[in-house]
């Protein structure tokens, strides 16, 4: 006997229960809202008519005797006819109002849903890829209605629907919360699968980059023609970017198409065939790529149905003719067609359940629908994985290779290792003493030149300031001589000339040697404890009164400082002022002492500001600025404020205000301690 008895009345059972099964929703029902429901699906309640032509109204085709109800969701086929649905839903009184009728196809180009407004017509309510997503009444990716119901009683539905694209879709009534939620929960799923495929594509960019292996670059290729069709297929690029259907159905078409060209390629080569099979590989791979060409000239000219079927239908023979091989292959011990049928087995299910339920051989159901993105999410994962591991076979077998060759590379250079050390040790002593003697002639050279500066500004200096009032001197002296007669008040003057030239030269000796003491002696700064509001009233007493205006706030009683050296700062950045002022207006010294016992002192005078260029050069040594060309002075007395300002463990900054004409010198000087 073939089958034992049980086993025979097991195929009994299953064959009698596949015959029933498509009977049992020949009996239409109503479909039944209550306060408990959450989803219904329209399944084994509705009914179908054909239109073609779209000659119906609602009214004619619900007169119409050719209805035939289908035992489950809508699956027609690619199909020119416009397909009406009917469907009799009843709300129990306990039952909200707000519903909303979704359809589970998201391609469907053409929606209507007619109620009767019960005044002998119908409300409609109109969606669908040809409406244009901006007009639907709710911002979804596929097509759903909202739906409000008054009534209690029975009311007929007409569903009138059009599409270039597979006439198979689920229509389903869902209860506003559990909607929200259902979408929450859609969004989420799509988020974490394209998500999966985002993070495919990323890893494979880096792993080709890497290793420039061409089968990677055809992966990575075919992976993204994948994505773009399951994206396309569940409309989220439509919803998200507002793609209107002429150019949403040729990018579906061209990326399906695109899809098969390379899917072959990638196929051969996972199965090995180009090397063993050479002819009849180039004979496949070149005639799908006609046959997805001659696809995409018949989309991209209108025909889209023609050529997204003719492209499947191609697709559907090459799986069986590439199971068929692989099948072959595996009973002749070829390695990669166990591979391949694993994983190739996964999506090609996928997509023969996918083209089925386009065809109207298999029913809409929630595993039809999604049978081809979770078949093509597993081949991708797998696939990903050979990939790697086959890599990793590359990389261990070049590693071994490699290996072997530094081993015998190894023992040539360890003769040489020893004798490079040496010499290596060697000249990094040298280099390093030489780097040594480098930098110390370096800091000698800078050292020299700057003193070299420094004595060419002194010399200039002492050649221009020591000149004027040592001329001034001897013509004075030449004058008295000449003229011992002349009248007290001309001697006088020119007594007081010879006075005014030797205190201007002694002003300069004293700043010359004021700086050589700072710099060469560390016991130049003697801070003492002293008050801060006689220390400026004193200094700014040796200035006419109308000439300086003070102001002075919470002055600390005890300031920590050198008063000398603090008082020459001070005398320097008044008379600077002094020299730079506008004539007629008055220098302005502020004085502030801060809660940490710091010293804040401003001096601001009106005249020209100080050029850019002069800016950064303003405090150092000799450096007399172009305004200051005209002028007495040696060019050490901001260079003084700054280091008597350091040596107080203070700062100095300019404040240089363009728009106003006002400059400012600004000290700030902390209390660092007590005598």
């Amino acid at each position: 006997m073939l089958f034992s008895p049980p086993m025979k009345r097991l195929f009994s059972f299953l064959f009698l229960f596949a015959i029933l099964l498509p009977l049992s929703g020949l009996a239409q029902s109503t479909l039944d809202l209550q306060a408990s429901t959450r989803k219904v699906l329209g399944s084994g309640h509705l009914s179908i008519l054909r239109d073609p032509g779209a000659q119906l109204t609602p009214d004619a085709a619900l007169a119409s005797d050719r209805w035939q109800a289908i035992p489950a969701a809508l699956s027609a086929g690619y199909t020119k006819d416009t397909i009406w649905l009917r469907v009799t839903v009843e709300r129990q009184a306990d039952a909200p109002e707000d519903w909303f009728v979704r359809f589970s196809n998201a391609l469907l180009d053409d929606v209507r849903l007619y109620r009767p407004n019960g005044a002998h017509g119908w409300d409609e309510q109109h969606a669908g890829e040809d409406v244009g997503r901006a007009s639907w009444p709710l911002d979804t990716r596929n097509v759903v209605l909202p739906i409000n119901m008054e009534s209690t009683g029975p009311e007929v539905w007409l569903m009138r629907l059009q599409s270039k694209n597979a006439m198979s879709t689920n229509v389903e009534v869902w209860s506003r919360v559990a909607f929200g939620d259902s979408s929450r929960r859609e969004y989420l799923f799509y988020g974490l699968y394209f998500g999966c495929f985002a993070l495919l594509i990323v890893l494979h960019v880096f792993f080709w980059r890497m290793t420039h292996e061409k089968q990677s670059g055809l992966y990575l290729l075919y992976v993204m023609m994948n994505i773009m069709t399951e994206l396309m297929t569940v409309a989220l690029p439509q919803q998200l970017f507002d793609l209107p259907v002429t150019i949403s159905d040729p990018l579906l078409g061209l990326s399906m198409c695109a899809s098969l060209a390379v899917g072959v390629q990638f196929s051969l080569q996972q199965l090995e065939l180009p090397p063993i099979w050479p002819r009849f590989s180039r004979f496949v791979l070149y005639g799908a790529r006609a046959v997805a060409l001659v696809s995409a000239l018949l989309i991209l000219s209108g025909r889209f149905s023609s050529g997204v079927i003719l492209m499947q239908q191609v697709a559907m023979s090459l799986i069986v003719v590439f199971v068929s091989i692989a099948l072959w292959l595996m009973v002749h011990g070829h390695k990669p067609a166990r591979f391949f049928l694993l994983v190739f087995g996964i999506f090609y299910a996928g997509a023969i359940v996918s083209y089925l339920r386009n065809m109207a051989v298999v029913p809409t159901n929630f595993g039809t629908d999604h049978a081809i993105a979770i078949g093509a999410l597993l081949h991708m994962i797998l696939m990903s994985l050979r990939l790697n591991l086959r890599y990793d076979g590359l990389r261990r077998d070049k590693e071994n290779a490699q290996a072997e060759t530094v081993r015998v590379v190894r023992q040539l250079n360890e003769s040489l290792e020893d004798q490079v050390a040496k010499r290596t040790a060697a000249l990094q002593q040298e280099i390093a003493q030489r780097v040594q003697l480098e930098q110390e002639l370096r800091q000698a050279l800078e050292v020299e030149r700057r003193i070299k500066s420094e004595q060419q500004d002194f010399v200039a200096m002492v050649s221009h300031e020591f000149r004027t009032p040592l001329a001034i001197i001897n013509t004075t002296a030449q004058q008295i001589a000449k003229n011992l007669d002349a009248a007290r008040e001309r001697t006088l003057t020119r007594c007081q000339n010879l006075r005014d030239a030797a205190r201007r030269m002694a002003a300069l000796v004293d700043e010359y040697l004021t700086t050589d003491r700072m710099n060469a002696s560390a016991t130049a700064f003697r801070p003492t404890v002293c008050d801060s509001q006689q220390l400026l009233e004193a200094t700014l007493a040796e200035w006419p009164e109308e000439r300086i205006k003070l102001t002075a706030q919470a002055l600390p009683s005890s300031f920590f400082c050198d008063r000398g050296l603090l008082q020459v700062a001070l005398r320097n950045l008044l008379a600077n002022a002094d020299r730079h002022s506008t004539m007629g207006r008055a220098i302005h010294v502020s004085a502030v002492g801060d809660e940490g016992g710091a010293l804040h002192i401003a001096v601001s005078n009106h005249g020209e500001p100080i050029p850019e260029e002069e800016v950064a050069r303003l405090f150092q040594k000799y450096f007399r600025g172009h305004a200051a060309q005209h002028q007495p002075g040696a060019g050490l007395g901001l260079y003084l404020v700054k280091r008597i300002t350091e040596m107080h463990g203070g700062s100095v900054h300019l404040e240089n205000n363009i728009a106003a004409k006002i400059v400012t010198f600004s000290l700030r000087l902390p209390n660092t301690g007590t005598a």
